[in-house]
């Protein structure tokens, strides 16, 4: 198949405010003068797309909610670790997600499908990743949560890290101080 150049962005708004007005799929395509195969190649990366071909309002609170779910189920079977994707999506946690059986068992699903293509199961902070994590987080301006990011491990690894060793610890602080004095110019 050739490849068919997705919609503009404009155009995608005007036919998902079509198909929002209850207007059928082909008789939008046609009002709009669009090219359905085009339709089809906007929906492969457009979830707000996808979402009103599937016949719902892709700004209801509850698709935004699915969305982020199928978002993390795709990072699960990329490989990426459940963490890692939790940072990847801005979102705090999703450990709430998992009391719904039904989730729970589609990210089980997914992650051991994805296992021979994923992440190893455990990230230590061996001294290595410290002394990396360490450097990053000399740097004005980046936060924990990046400097974590940067060396594979969660913040929540940094923090308990840091609770039980005093001299990481103290490493930390004194990297925050060297990113502090370096953006002030001191």
């Amino acid at each position: 198949m050739p490849d068919v150049a997705p919609l503009t962005p404009r155009h995608a708004d005007r036919l998902i405010t079509a198909l929002r007005h209850g207007l059928r799929l082909d008789t939008a395509v046609a009002d709009l003068g669009l090219d359905l195969p085009a339709v089809w190649a906007s929906a492969r990366t457009d979830t707000r797309l996808t979402i009103a071909l599937a016949g719902r309002d892709p700004d209801g609170a509850e698709e935004q909610s699915r969305t982020a779910r199928a978002d993390f189920l795709r990072l699960l079977a990329l490989g990426v670790a459940p963490g890692r994707a939790e940072l990847i999506l801005g979102v705090p946690s999703t450990s709430g997600w998992r009391s719904d059986p039904a989730f729970a068992r589609a990210c089980d699903a997914v992650t051991s499908a994805a296992a021979p293509y994923g992440h190893p199961r455990q990230v230590r902070l061996d001294p290595k990743r410290v002394a990396a994590f360490l450097e990053a987080l000399s740097t004005p301006g980046t936060t924990v949560l990046a400097a974590a990011a940067a060396v594979g491990v969660t913040p929540n690894a940094i923090y308990q890290r840091r609770k039980r060793d005093g001299q990481f610890a103290k490493a930390m602080d004194a990297a925050r101080l060297a990113a502090r004095e370096a953006s002030t110019g001191q």
